[in-house]
């Protein structure tokens, strides 16, 4: 009898023991997804601030395009180069105004990250060749073009 009272006792303790076991992995678990939930809600928000900071540059470097071309052509013959709407062209050469009037940011910490589109190479253009091959300038290709000739098509 004493045995039987014994081994039962100590099957109920190791059914505590393993239930104890089962909640402590539970508590664990959430633990860990908790943990994994904030890295990776902190891993996105760097991502979106780095995300924003390019955008932020590439949109002043079309600015500052916008701006150049528009000094050497009108705004229509710009928008119809882009593949843009004049209202597009308007809008962006207005915040090629504000960043020419805002100060540089100081980029002296940050690695130079020069793209072959942003350092040209070849001889520079004469005034000339700038007006070859079409009324506006010469021919447009790549994503340009690709985007004006749904637009050339509508027209003729």
């Amino acid at each position: 009898m004493r045995a039987r009272r014994a081994a039962h006792w100590e099957r109920e303790r190791r059914l505590e023991d393993l239930a104890t076991d089962y909640e402590l992995a539970a508590q664990e678990i959430e633990d860990v997804t908790e943990a994994a939930e904030e890295k990776i809600a902190a891993y996105a928000a760097r991502l979106r601030g780095q995300a924003k900071t390019a955008e932020e540059e590439l949109r002043d470097r079309q600015a500052r395009s916008v701006g150049q071309m528009l000094q050497l052509d009108g705004v229509r013959s710009v928008a119809d180069r882009l593949g843009e709407s004049v209202e597009t062209v308007r809008k962006v050469a207005a915040e090629s105004t504000s960043t020419q009037e805002d100060p540089a940011p100081n980029l002296s910490s940050a690695p130079a990250a020069t793209t072959a589109r942003e350092a040209p190479t070849g001889p520079p253009v004469s005034a000339s060749a700038a007006h070859t091959g079409t009324p506006h300038g010469p021919t447009m290709s790549g994503p340009a073009e690709e985007r004006a000739a749904p637009m050339r098509e509508e027209k003729g």
